[in-house]
């Protein structure tokens, strides 16, 4: 027990209980009030707070029974201790003092020493459950506060995703303006300079014309890259789905790349069977193929032999660049889904993976006997 002086409330209507159950009580350094029936019981309980009540059973007017049915019928008095004082030892009596609230019951005559324990015992077991609810109030203030605070915080969160929403649509309306504008003045350079080419002699002027134009072709590419990753990364790239032909798809591509193929010496293998089909978008999966094989190309030496085969136990396609390696720092890191010009991977390869991906598919990078493989998984 704590450093608390408890005060306890005797009800009897004998004089001499009352004076020895007193005088037992002050010598253990409790506080005592006495009542010589339960009106006053009751009376005395409205003025003061007590730990403990020991109530007679066998009163006039008013027996402890009906007193203790009276105190346990207002809330407040829902902990506070009840120990019956009984000369009835019977069952029944002792089972109907337990049924109407009582915690315990000691004999009359009573044994000082058990009176004793009894009391410190219902005293104890009182602090504890006053402490217990005293926690559990602390619990749920501290859990409402936190859930205030989360609240809060939540709602501040959801501002500022508001923001970053409205941000990145303000960042992809931006890019479409900003490539739609690029794009048609590009065309009235184009049209100029291919004219430029068929009519001018000079070497010096034709090498820079020509420069231009690779300039202006490079510019036009990468606007195209950024409409097409603005519109797939915003959800408004309306996809086509379709059974395609993975071979057929990858020629397509290929054919595309027919020169740069060419001024490389690149040999290029397709052994993907015409049987293996998906049902995807035919386009995006041809840009895809361009966007991987024009960075396996460009990066690889002159005379390399690219080979393109399909794992069905893993469902993967595999192409295999025997003219080139990643690097452990390339290795190293995620293909992302951003245009980066100065990444190792290149565009061309960030786009391949946006498109991939945008499909539930998977592009990943490996180096496999020394050569250089990109892994495609489709759904």
């Amino acid at each position: 027990m704590d450093n608390k002086i408890n005060s306890i409330l005797i009800v009897d209507d004998t004089p001499k209980n009352l004076q020895v159950l007193g005088n037992t009580l002050k010598l253990e350094n409790f506080k005592v009030e006495f009542a010589i029936n339960g009106f006053q019981a009751l009376d005395w309980i409205k003025k003061k707070d007590f730990d403990l009540i020991l109530l007679d059973v066998m009163m006039p007017e008013m027996d402890g029974y009906e007193v203790c049915e009276k105190i346990r019928a207002n809330d407040k008095y829902k902990n506070l201790p009840i120990i019956f004082l009984t000369a009835k030892t019977d069952s029944e009596s002792i089972v109907k003092g337990f049924e109407i609230g009582a915690q315990d019951y000691i004999s009359k005559p009573f044994n000082t020493a058990e009176l004793l324990i009894r009391v410190s015992t219902q005293l104890e077991l009182k602090n504890s459950k006053t402490k217990l609810e005293n926690m559990n109030e602390w619990l749920e203030s501290e859990v409402k506060k936190r859930t205030n605070e989360l609240k809060q915080a939540y709602e501040e969160l959801e501002i500022v995703n508001q923001d970053l929403v409205g941000l990145d649509k303000a960042k992809s309306d931006f890019l479409t303006i900003i490539s739609n504008e690029i794009r048609t003045p590009l065309n009235g350079i184009m049209g100029p300079l291919h004219i430029l080419k068929n009519k001018i002699d000079s070497a010096e002027m034709i090498n820079l014309v020509n420069v231009l134009d690779d300039s202006v072709n490079r510019l036009e590419k990468f606007t195209s890259y950024a409409l097409l990753m603005t519109s797939l990364k915003t959800g408004k790239y309306e996809f086509k789905l379709e059974k395609i032909q993975i071979a057929q798809a990858i020629d397509i591509g290929l054919f595309e790349l027919s020169e740069l193929i060419k001024k490389h010496k690149i040999k290029i293998t397709n052994n993907i069977s015409d049987e293996i089909e998906f049902t995807i978008d035919n386009k995006l999966f041809v840009q895809s193929i361009i966007g991987i094989f024009q960075n396996l190309v460009s990066h690889s030496k002159v005379e390399s032999d690219i080979s393109i085969n399909f794992d069905s136990e893993i469902n993967k396609i595999e192409i295999e660049c025997s003219g080139l390696k990643f690097s452990d720092n390339i290795l190293k890191k995620e293909l992302t889904d951003n245009i980066d010009q100065g990444s190792e991977f290149g565009v061309e390869l960030n786009l391949a993976a946006l498109i991939i991906r945008s499909m539930k598919g998977e592009i990943t990078i490996q180096n496999k006997d020394n050569n250089a493989n990109v892994l495609i998984t489709l759904d």
